[in-house]
This record gives structure tokens, sequence and C-alpha cells, in this order.
């Protein structure tokens, strides 16, 4: 008979792919009903897209990316780029006009066949599903851009902790991250697995045992599929990441495109080269 305690401490150290499985199922129900609307939410004025005119969106962010780019990072190489978190390609399709080769990867497969569709046969960008908790796909220092925004707010903060080191290690020597994080958002989740516990048997189990149980419970009060979960990160724990992973921070400006009153950041990234080295580099630019 298998040991109880060590099939729940086997479940909850795959927390991480059953997190990911829940939030590829979320957003896969969000681009079966409405995939524009779920990348990025209009007005309820206006809340249908025009597709041209959502996909000339990411074209115009794109443009003030590469000019921001061109002011903070003008050493950068334009051979490969990942967008984390893609969607239906908006910006992955624009950022193939920069670069020689895209790559996109989405939690959600109904998000990946749409962006599929739109690349087109001889598109320039390749697009995947991804649903664990690292970049293993990838090998380390293989792109020269890595940008993210409105994604990394909807993954909880301990997987967001796994990936920032992760986004870090597929950059090129060199090379640039840019992402957009608010700071620490309620968390409905932790405040479910960290509640006091009640009753004398379960207060006496091991919290390890206790938080295990909890996992396997979630699921059952989770947001429903069609509900965007929102979550953030202090400025100073990323800093810390980034900075564990051998990266240095080249700009933190403020950000609230994730529309709560909850301040945030885009983060500019760089993993250290002899071109990033040189002495008139640009110094971290941090704004409060």
């Amino acid at each position: 008979m298998v040991n109880a305690a060590t099939t729940l401490a086997g479940m909850a150290w795959t927390e991480g792919a059953t997190v990911l499985g829940r939030l590829g199922y979320q957003w896969d129900a969000l681009g079966e009903r409405d995939a524009l609307g779920a990348v990025l939410t209009r007005s309820t004025a206006s809340p249908v897209w025009d597709e041209h005119e959502f996909f000339q969106a990411g074209r115009a962010d794109v443009d003030r990316l590469m000019t921001d780019i061109a002011r903070r990072a003008p050493w950068l190489a334009t051979r490969r780029a990942l967008d984390f978190g893609c969607g239906v390609g908006r910006i992955s399709l624009a950022l193939s006009d920069h670069f020689v080769e895209v790559h996109g990867v989405d939690v959600a497969g109904s998000m990946i066949a749409r962006a599929r569709q739109e690349n087109g046969a001889l598109g320039r960008c390749h697009f995947g599903v991804n649903r664990r908790p690292h970049l293993h796909r990838y090998q380390t220092g293989t792109f020269d851009l890595v940008y993210s925004r409105l994604v990394l707010q909807h993954i909880p903060p301990e997987l967001v902790r796994r990936y920032i080191p992760e986004l870090v290690r597929v950059l090129a020597p060199g090379g640039l991250l840019v992402f957009q994080l608010p700071t620490v958002i309620w968390d409905p989740r932790r405040s479910f697995y960290d509640a006091p516990v009640r009753g004398r048997v379960k207060r006496a189990l091991p919290k390890r045992m206790v938080r295990a149980y909890r996992t396997l419970k979630y699921p059952f009060f989770r947001p429903r599929a069609t509900d965007m979960e929102m979550f953030g990160l202090a400025r100073d724990t990323v800093v810390g990441l980034v900075d564990r992973a051998g990266a240095r921070m080249l700009a933190m400006t403020p950000d609230a495109s994730h529309g709560t009153s909850e301040p945030g950041f885009e983060y500019w990234v760089t993993r250290p080269s002899a071109v990033s080295r040189r002495p008139n580099a640009p110094r971290i630019a941090r704004v409060a």
C-alpha cells in the first residue's frame, strides 16, 4: 500500500505542473471564447477587437520597444527573439519584422493554434505550447531578446520566481530581457494555503502534509475558467532574482498597464558581456 504522506508530498512536489495545467485550462477557455479580448482587454464602450486593429496595436508596441532598445541597448543583436506568453502572436509577428527568427510560447493550446494560423506558411515565427515550470526546450544563451508583457502578472508568484531565472538563462551574453510585473497583489490561492489550521488532529500534522492536502482541495475553490487571476512580486524580490541569476538590471520604470492600484514596473535586464560591460554602458535607472 502506498504511504499517504508520501503520495501527498509527491503531489506537492509537482505543484508547479499542476498550476500550469490549471492555467492552461483557464486560458484555453479564454482563447476559445474571445482570444483577442483575453490577450488585450478593451474598454466596455468597444469590447470587441477588429482583427487588423489588434495586430496593428502589436506593431505599434514593438515599434516603441525597438525605439527604446536603440536608446538603452544599442549593441543588441537581432538574430533570435523569444515572446514569453505569446498568446495569438500579436507581439511575435511584429518582432519578426526586426529579428531573423522569433519563437513564441504560451500555456494555452487554443492561443498557439490561432498564432500558427496568423503566422502563415512562410512566417518566421515558431510557436509552441509550454506547460512546464521551466524553459528546458531552449538551450542556454539562445535569444538576443526575451520579451514578456501582461503575462507574468497572471502566473502565481512561486512560478514567477522559477521563470525569471529561466528567462535570464536562455538570454545570450549581451542580450536583453524586458518584462513587466506589478508589485504584490493579494493572492487568493496563497491565502487558502496559509490559512490557520483548525482542529486538533490537523494541527498535529506536518505543515507539508497540510499544504499538500490543500493543494488537492484548492481546485474546487478556484476561479471559473473564464476568470483571470492577477498576481505580483515585490520589486526588491525581482531585483534579487535577477542578481542571483547572474544578470544586470539596466532600468526599472513605473508601469501601470496591469490596471490595478498597486504599483508596477517594467524591468530591463541584460546578461554581462564584453560589449555590455564597456565603460559607457548605461547604468541602472531606478525610478521610485
